[in-house]
Formats: C-alpha cells, sequence, structure tokens
C-alpha cells in the first residue's frame, strides 16, 4: 500500500463519505476511498465536484479486521462512515489500532460515545493514537459553543439547544432505532444519570422567538464530553429537527413504541435485517445535495454558574457538507501533527474550539455571535 495516501475513507460510497471526499480533496490532502464494493466506490467518487484533480485510489475490502489492518498499515488517519457504529465500528477501531492509525468517525449514539471514551481511550492513549467520535456537525458545532461559553471564569452548567433543518440518511435513521434500544445519560453533579425514556422539552430558538419541541435525541454526545471536565457539574442537550412533512417528535416516540411493542422480542440476527427495512422505508437513500437557502441550523449553548451566566449561538447551514469538512479538516491537522493529546478526544477538544470555529467560518459554513448576560 502506498504511503502516499495518508488517509482513508471507510465507507467512502455513502452520502456522508463522498463529502469528506471532497473537502480532503479541497485540503489536497491524498486519500484511499475504501468500501465493500470497487464498483460502486468508483460510481460515486465520480460524482465528486472536482474529483479529477484528486489524488486518491480506491480499494475494496471485506470488513474483517485482518483486511482492515492490513489496508490501514501506513497510514495516518482512518475515517470511519460505516454505521450505526454501535453495530460496525469495532472492527475497525481494532484494525486502525493495529495499524497505528489515528480514528474519527461521525457517531450520534451516546453508547458509542461512552464505549470510545472507557474502553478504546485508554487503549488508543497507550500508543500514542487519538480516537475521536461525533466529528460532524451535530455534536462538533456544540463541542464548540460548550467551550466558547466555558471561557467564563465560574460556569459549571452548560444547557444547550439544537434546532435543524436536514434530511436525514438511511445510516442515521438506522442509528435512531439503536439509541432507542440503549439507555441516555445527561450529567448531573459530576454522575451520569439516565434519562427515563424519551423526554421532551420545549425550547426557545435564540433570534427567533420560536418555541419548538426538543428530544433528548439519545442522550447526545455532550455529557459524554464534559464527564471527566471538572469545570462542568450539569450538561444536558435537547435537539429540535425543523420538519416540513410531519412531526418528529411523534415520529420518534411511534418508532420507540414499535420497538417495544413489536421488535424487542427478536433476537439481534433476526431484529437488525428488520429495523434497517423500517429505516429504508422511512427515509430517501440518497437525499439531494444540501441547499445553503433551506438547510440551516442553529446551535446554542447556555453556561450558568453561581453569579454569572454567558451564551454563544452558532448560526450554520449545509449540516452534512459541515460533517465533511470537519472531517477532512481533523484529519489535515492530525497528519500534521499538530493535535491536543491522545486516546479519547472530542472534536473541539483535539482541534482546539476557536482552530475548528475558524475552519467553519473560512468556508462561510457558521458563524457564532457570544454573550455575557451577567
Amino acid at each position: 500500500m502506498s504511503a502516499l495516501h495518508p488517509v482513508v475513507i471507510y465507507g467512502a460510497s455513502g452520502y456522508t463519505g463522498r463529502l469528506v471526499a471532497e473537502y480532503l480533496r479541497e485540503y489536497s490532502i491524498p486519500f484511499v476511498a475504501a468500501g465493500r464494493n470497487k464498483a460502486k466506490l468508483q460510481e460515486v467518487m465520480n460524482t465528486v465536484p472536482g474529483i479529477e484533480t484528486a489524488d486518491y485510489e480506491i480499494v475494496e475490502v471485506d470488513g474483517s479486521v485482518e483486511s482492515l489492518t492490513a489496508l490501514f498499515k501506513g497510514r495516518k488517519v482512518v475515517c470511519n462512515m460505516v454505521g450505526p457504529f454501535l453495530r460496525y465500528a469495532p472492527p475497525v477501531l481494532e484494525a486502525a489500532l493495529q495499524a497505528g492509525c489515528h480514528y474519527l468517525d461521525t457517531a450520534g449514539e451516546q453508547e458509542h460515545h461512552l464505549q470510545l471514551l472507557d474502553h478504546w481511550g485508554p487503549k488508543f492513549a497507550a500508543a500514542g493514537l487519538v480516537v475521536s467520535t461525533a466529528v460532524s456537525m451535530q455534536y462538533a458545532i456544540p463541542d464548540i459553543v460548550a467551550r466558547i461559553v466555558l471561557e467564563t471564569p465560574g460556569i459549571d452548567t452548560l444547557e444547550l439547544g439544537e434546532y435543524v433543518s436536514a434530511v436525514p440518511t438511511v445510516g442515521s435513521t438506522q442509528s435512531i432505532f439503536d439509541v432507542i434500544r440503549t439507555d441516555s445519560y445527561y450529567l448531573e453533579d459530576n454522575v451520569l444519570k439516565k434519562y427515563k425514556g424519551i423526554v421532551q422539552q420545549d425550547m426557545v430558538v435564540p433570534g427567533t422567538g420560536h418555541v419548538v419541541p426538543g428530544l433528548q435525541w439519545g442522550g447526545t454526545a455532550l455529557p459524554v464530553f464534559f464527564r471527566d471536565d471538572r469545570r462542568v457539574r450539569n450538561c444536558r442537550m435537547f435537539v429540535a429537527m425543523r420538519n416540513d412533512k410531519g412531526d418528529i417528535p411523534q415520529q420518534v416516540r411511534a418508532a420507540e413504541r414499535m420497538f417495544k411493542v413489536v421488535f424487542q422480542w427478536l433476537p439481534e440476527e433476526k431484529l437488525y435485517p428488520v429495523l434497517d427495512r423500517v429505516a429504508a422505508s422511512m427515509t430517501p437513500r440518497t437525499p439531494p445535495r444540501e441547499n445553503r437557502q433551506v438547510h440551516r441550523s442553529i446551535d446554542w449553548c447556555t453556561g450558568r454558574g453561581n453569579n454569572t451566566t454567558a451564551r454563544a449561538v452558532i448560526h450554520s447551514t449545509s449540516g452534512y457538507q459541515i460533517t465533511g469538512l470537519v472531517q477532512a479538516y481533523a484529519a489535515m491537522r492530525l497528519i500534521g501533527n499538530t493535535y491536543n493529546g491522545v486516546g479519547f478526544r472530542s472534536p473541539a477538544q483535539l482541534l482546539g474550539h476557536r482552530e475548528l470555529m475558524g475552519a467553519l467560518e473560512a468556508y462561510g459554513l457558521a458563524h457564532v455571535t457570544e454573550e455575557k448576560v451577567s
């Protein structure tokens, strides 16, 4: 394998994988587009804007630890796009560790984040490597606003919200079912505490006056990111999706009821194919490319302490493109050895929250406003 291609996109034929390829090409980073079907990989790569100027190769791999380790040897960074990650990430993590590669993924499943923090984090740290999860729009941007708020001395409580307009991919919808099957947690008094089922909370969206129903969305990554950060005693995050074709909270509750009533008794080898068919029926297999005028998001964090309050808000557009950008930016920083720490790292912890924000602003994909309330 050529050492001239330091980054592997595993699952490059998916919706998000092709966007990672697009931004690696923007950063002039040679990469390997890897997956199970070489013909499909080539077909997808042919649709990446400007791909004729990219330095890349295509490799078909069967997904076993042995084949992935052979592929990763001599590389620097693995960008894992193959979800749901609770099911499919372990062999990729093991192969990255054996091959001596840093590992990035886009996971939204809190249970997966916890496994990386507690199980894989120490192993990667011992090898001098980084393992970072949720390197995506949904939780990298809240990670930024939270750390901006924490610049105000005395803040110990983080309350986060996200209002997003997006069409989830099949993989994202599959992950929702995996999240429903596992416990979810918030941080209170430095301890992760379990939510009782799906929790809904009304949120006031900054700058709009709109009150929208948010869900804890599987707990989110943020309580995991700050579980061991002694500055933060309490942390919760709720997510609301703008949805012109139905009621997202009702759909998620219906999915939870369907799982508990119909599916939870099935053994996993029969359960997963059924859930995946349901997910495919709910979501277009390949959503159209995002429209900046439509697919906009607002992320905010209010931080409180005994005698101070601060808030930061990020307005952004085209969340899946943001995911492609932050994956490529993180890979660039890892290749150049300009990153912070080893082992488990949140995206903004790994790259620096101001630097990561700067990368988004450089592409016109996001803008931050800050306010010290008292």
